[in-house]
This record gives C-alpha cells, structure tokens and sequence, in this order.
C-alpha cells in the first residue's frame, strides 16, 4: 500500500478534528465538549494510519505525541474547572482529559517511548491504589459515575501497561481476581440497599469494582493475546 495512504488518513483527521473543535467553540462555547468531539472524529483516522503505516513513529515520534496527548488531557481538565472547582467538577475533567490523553499514552507505549520511571509492577500498583481512591472520592463528593469511570480507566490502564511491559499473573489468580470483583460489587450494592439510598451511585460504583478484573482478564487471556497476534499477522 502507498505511504501516501496512511499520511492522506492522518491529515485528514487532523483538519475535521480542528475544524469540528472550532466550530464548536464558535458556536456553542463549550470547550470541554467541543474538545471531545474533535478527538472523537480526529483519532479514528489517526488510528488508520498507526495501522496501516510500516513505521509511523518517522511522522508521529512516540515522546512527542505523549507530550501532546498529556498536554490535551490536562487542558481539558483544567477548563472543566473554569465554571467553579469542586471534587465532581475535578471528577468529570478528569475523566474527560483520560479519554484524550490515553489514546497518545497507549501509542508510546506501543512504540516504546520509555518515560516511566517507575517499575511496571509499581506503576500497576499505584494505577489500582489511585482507582480505588478515586471511587472512594466519587462516592464522597457524590458523583459516583464518573469516579467509577475514572477509577475504571486509571486502574485498567495501568494493568495493561503492566502488561505490555512483562507483568505477569497466572490464570488462577486473575481467575480470583475476577471472583473477588463480583463479590465486591455485590456487597457495593448490599450497602446502597441497606442506607435505602438510591441505587444509580451504588451501581455505577459496583460495575467499576466488578468490571476491571474481568476486563483485564479478557484482555490478558491466552485466546485473546492469539488472536490479537494472528489478526497482525
């Protein structure tokens, strides 16, 4: 396939994602939405090209698109505060800047960019010990979903980075690991019923408990990593 091709879907991405965020900062004022909006239509064709290029790290270096992509991500965070900062207004940008930073952090580390100092396993570590301190947050400041969804990304995220970079676990333990998810969710949801409050919250809390494990044990199956070669391939 012509080099031209995968180059042809990245500026083409590039100019409707900057057109889609002026557009939306022209006509509604909103930078937070309109941020997204272009991020959702500019990376799927980002993402053709990473496919379809032999090596895109000569158009796109890996350290430089990090540093775009964390720069995004905390740009969107901090306008998420501009309307007044709270501990829900902090949760909703933070999951916001994840969805645009994580994209440009997964393709470093694809194309080993190697700016972690810390250890696989401690970044695992602190990935699942700031996950469950951002559900514990969302519960407090009474925005549950996008704790729970914050705590979702974080703590998966650093599983997988584990991952990639040689953090084993055997099956039997993401087996428990899954077992233990589920009987956590359920007692999440056994406390929401006890306080006879209602069940949104609790819910969205018990679904952030139980679906990382799970997630990441099918993302880290034997099967799944196969086919994933194969499909290469």
């Amino acid at each position: 396939m012509s080099r031209r091709v995968p180059e042809f879907a990245l500026v083409t991405g590039l100019l409707l994602g900057l057109s889609t965020l002026v557009s939306g900062l022209v006509l509604a004022d909103e930078i937070v939405t309109s941020s997204l909006l272009s991020a959702l239509v500019a990376y799927p064709f980002v993402a053709y090209a990473v496919a379809r290029d032999d090596d895109p790290t000569t158009v796109m270096p890996p350290r430089a698109i990090l540093g775009v992509g964390v720069c995004f991500g905390l740009a969107l965070f901090a306008a998420s505060l501009l309307d007044g900062p709270s501990p829900a207004r902090a949760l909703f940008g933070l999951f916001a800047g994840l969805l645009v930073a994580l994209p440009p952090v997964a393709y470093a580390v694809r194309f080993e960019a190697g700016v972690n100092p810390l250890h696989p396993r401690t970044t695992v570590l602190a990935g699942v010990g700031a996950g469950v301190a951002l559900l514990v947050v969302g519960l407090l400041a009474d925005s549950v979903a996008y704790g729970a969804a914050d705590a979702l990304l974080v703590s998966l995220s650093a599983a997988v980075y584990g991952t990639a970079r040689g953090v084993r676990f055997d099956a039997r333990t993401k087996r428990v690991a899954v077992a233990v998810g589920v009987l956590l969710g359920v007692a999440v949801v056994a406390v929401g019923v006890a306080r006879s409050e209602p069940l949104g919250d609790w819910l969205a809390a018990a679904m952030a408990v139980t679906l990382a494990p799970s997630v990441y044990y099918a993302l880290t199956s034997a099967e799944f990593e196969s086919g994933r070669r194969r499909t290469r391939r």
